[in-house]
Formats: structure tokens, C-alpha cells, sequence
């Protein structure tokens, strides 16, 4: 029988995500108040370059030596991660927080339903459509508009796991973006959290 694993290897991941999750809706939140001053292009700016800022400054990245792969990826990565954050605000411009949440959950529960290998994927993914439709089934005369950009955010959700992944392998030396497995849905929500709104 393994050893039973450090309180901390168990535990700091799932930290991470009800945090990241935390500071999902809390900037979401925020963000809405700001439109006004400074509109859903203005609020993505702000987040983005802030974001930026805080990671340089914890993680302190080298640029130096980085193959044309690991560039490439990261520029893809920024491509999603800023359609994702566009797309995302335009809608809260038009719907409620909670509707476009709900209507943007889509995006990666799709990707778990194509890329799922095993039929409990499908079991959860089936649960979390029920969840979606029970949550926004209260919603009543939504904008068109509002809700075809979520549907574009939902989308660019479901390509920000890909394109994680496959940053992520070319930064650990591996040849290109790899296939995530659907059921690894919780990562990022976290990565998305903390980034995203």
C-alpha cells in the first residue's frame, strides 16, 4: 500500500481552485461597476496588464533561451485567453452575471463531452447540462446579442484548456500541444479563474 500523501499535496491544489473561483465572480463583480468608466474593452485591458504585471513580478519568467515553440504557444494562449475576457464582458454588458456565467459554462463542458475517453465523462458532463439548464431556465427575454457573445466565450473557454496544455508542454520541452483528457475540468476553471474576470 502507497504512503499516504502530505496534507499539503492534497490539499493546495484544491485551494488553489476555490480561490481562483473566488476571484472568478469577486472581479466579475467589480467589473461590472466599472463599465461606465471605462467599458467591457477598457475592463479587459485593465485585467489583463494587471495580470500581467503580478505574474511577472511572482513568477519572474526568463525570456531568454525560449525555443520559437514555446513563443508561438504563448502568443496563442493570449490570442484565447483575450477573446475569452472580450467576449465574456460584452456579454455582461447586455445579460446578468449569473446568466452569462451559466450560458459560458457550455464551452468547457463541451470540450469534456468531445475529448471525454470514458463513459463516466459523459455521466458528469450529462449532470453539469442538467445544472446549466436548471440554472438559466429562469431567464427570461435575454439579448440576442448578449447571448451570442457568450456563446463566443464559451467557445474561447474551451479553447483556453487546449492551449494551456500545450504551452505548458512546450515550456517542459515536449514537442506541441498535447489532447487533454475531459474530465481534467476543475484545472482551469482555476487557471481560467484567476486570469479571467
Amino acid at each position: 500500500m502507497s504512503p499516504a500523501l502530505p496534507a499539503r499535496s492534497t490539499l493546495f491544489g484544491p485551494s488553489l481552485v476555490v480561490t481562483g473561483l473566488f476571484c472568478q465572480e469577486t472581479g466579475a463583480s467589480i467589473a461590472v461597476m466599472l463599465f461606465p468608466a471605462v467599458g467591457p474593452a477598457g475592463i479587459v485591458a485593465l485585467r489583463l496588464v494587471f495580470s500581467a504585471i503580478i505574474l511577472c513580478a511572482v513568477a519572474r519568467p526568463s525570456l531568454r533561451g525560449r525555443r520559437p515553440i514555446a513563443w508561438y504557444t504563448a502568443i496563442a494562449f493570449g490570442l484565447v485567453l483575450t477573446g475569452m475576457n472580450l467576449f465574456f464582458y460584452l456579454a455582461l454588458d447586455r445579460l446578468p452575471l449569473g446568466t452569462t456565467v451559466t450560458i459560458e459554462l457550455l464551452g468547457p463542458l463541451t470540450l469534456s463531452v468531445v475529448a471525454g475517453r470514458r463513459w463516466m465523462n459523459l455521466v458528469w458532463a450529462g449532470l453539469a447540462l442538467v445544472g446549466v439548464v436548471l440554472l438559466g431556465g429562469s431567464a427570461t427575454h435575454l439579448d440576442p446579442l448578449g447571448v451570442a457573445f457568450t456563446l463566443v466565450a464559451a467557445a474561447f473557454w474551451a479553447g483556453y484548456h487546449p492551449a494551456v496544455e500545450g504551452h505548458g508542454q512546450a515550456l517542459r520541452g515536449h514537442p506541441g500541444p498535447g489532447r487533454r483528457d475531459g474530465g481534467g475540468f476543475g484545472g482551469h476553471g482555476a487557471h481560467r479563474a484567476g486570469n479571467h474576470r
